[in-house]
């Protein structure tokens, strides 16, 4: 009887801390957004090339990438991860409760509400009325086929993180309004 119940209590913790280990985020070794600060087209060319060999992003290089393709990084002092975070809470792409560490992958869901807020991606109904929240956010962008269905907790590989911004950037530019000539 009492080995029955002491056998009971080791695979109950190790249940626990097999369950519990499995809720950590990620930490990524490298940032290609800490290789390449400087705000030139050379360092940028560079920061998308090692972006897209990433096979998950970091909470610093997703801030980077976001500010970098909404062309929201001044042409002040090199940005670094605290004023880029600074900036996604300003812009409310995080709330200021998320605690967002530099070298964890990022998750799909802050990404998506990200670029649904600087895309002007209304979503459908529930959308609309809650705001968007990442849960929400997701699943509107892969309604619009921006990205698979995913949780919004699922980490992002810089490649989908490009093709998500890429497919973004052309929603939002306007239809070309040249006529084709005739013949062609």
């Amino acid at each position: 009887m009492r080995f029955e119940k002491t056998r009971f209590v080791v695979v109950a913790a190790i249940v626990v801390v097999a369950c519990g280990g499995g809720c950590a985020r990620t930490l990524v070794q490298h940032s290609s957004a800490d290789a390449h600060t400087r705000l030139d087209a050379t360092s940028e060319l560079d920061f998308w090339d090692e972006l897209a060999q990433a096979p998950a992003v970091s909470n610093r290089d997703a801030l980077h990438a976001i500010a970098l393709e909404y062309k929201l990084l001044g042409t002040g002092a090199e940005p670094n991860f605290e004023s880029e975070l600074r900036l996604a809470r300003e812009r409310n792409w995080v709330s200021g409760s998320d605690e967002l560490v530099s070298s964890e992958t990022a998750s799909v869901g802050w990404i998506a509400r990200a670029v649904c807020l600087e895309s002007g991606i209304d979503g459908g109904l529930t959308m609309r009325l809650v705001g968007p929240v990442p849960r929400y956010a997701v699943r509107e962008l892969a309604y619009l086929g921006f990205i698979p269905q995913t949780s919004e907790w699922q980490p992002i590989s810089g490649l989908r993180l490009i093709a998500l911004l890429s497919k973004a950037e052309r929603r939002a530019a306007p239809e070309s309004t040249t006529e084709p000539t005739e013949g062609f």
